[in-house]
């Protein structure tokens, strides 16, 4: 594991271990060194421990004793509803720019929704620890702050312009977060916070197998 990235992948079905691939499973996107804030909205419904798709241990355990590895499913019609009421206040205060790469965010999930939504941050995790508990621990802290981003949204307002006054004032989840053109300018330090809304691509390092192809390879 060396890209160093988190990634978030469509399913079809809940994986219950590493073998057991959904029927489909497409890739979304990938973001280095951070979880953006969007990926956060897209699993923030349901978020719950869920088996790896990227890794089935390390490469030195032993086979009988594998360390165990997580990513996050939540449910991706209803993490999209959220990120779409974000998107309609945040286009009130936000650039030309931001407003442009929500457009195309949500033109490009609406045309890969599946099931579920799958958030992989193994190899981030692994940059600080590679002991089970402690992983397990990382992956669930992560759950919260997923599950915190969707309460906030949650509580904001209905309707967009009201909402709108209230990512203005930059609290909670949504504090540090910029709204003009730098929203994900994190190579020039603009932001240490990216709403990652220009990273979305089927085509990720790591490329999943689904049921057949896991089967086919096996």
């Amino acid at each position: 594991m060396v890209a160093n990235r988190s990634y978030l992948y469509s399913l079809s079905d809940e994986p219950t271990s590493y073998a057991d691939r959904p029927e489909t499973v497409g890739g979304l996107a990938e973001w280095a060194y951070d979880v953006p804030f969007s990926y956060r909205v897209l699993v923030s419904c349901g978020p719950r421990l869920c088996a790896s798709l990227i890794s089935d241990g390390f490469e030195d355990d032993d086979p009988q004793d594998k360390t165990p590895l997580f990513g996050i499913i939540g449910e991706f019609d209803a993490g999209l509803a959220r990120l779409k009421k974000f998107g309609d206040a945040a286009r009130l205060v936000g650039s030309a720019a931001l407003r442009d790469q929500l457009d195309r965010t949500e033109e490009f999930l609406h045309g890969h929704r599946n099931r579920f939504v799958l958030l992989e941050t193994v190899e981030l995790d692994c940059m600080e620890t590679s002991e089970a508990d402690a992983l397990r621990e990382r992956v669930e802290r992560e759950i919260a702050r997923c599950r915190e981003v969707g309460a906030a949204i949650d509580a904001l307002p209905d309707t967009a312009a009201a909402a709108a006054v209230e990512l203005e004032k930059a609290a909670g989840p949504f504090r540090g977060l910029v709204f003009g053109d730098d929203f994900d300018n994190v190579r020039d330090r603009r932001t240490t916070h990216p709403i990652g809304l220009g990273s979305w691509s089927e085509v990720l390092y790591f490329s999943l197998w689904n049921k057949a192809e896991f089967e086919a390879a096996n």
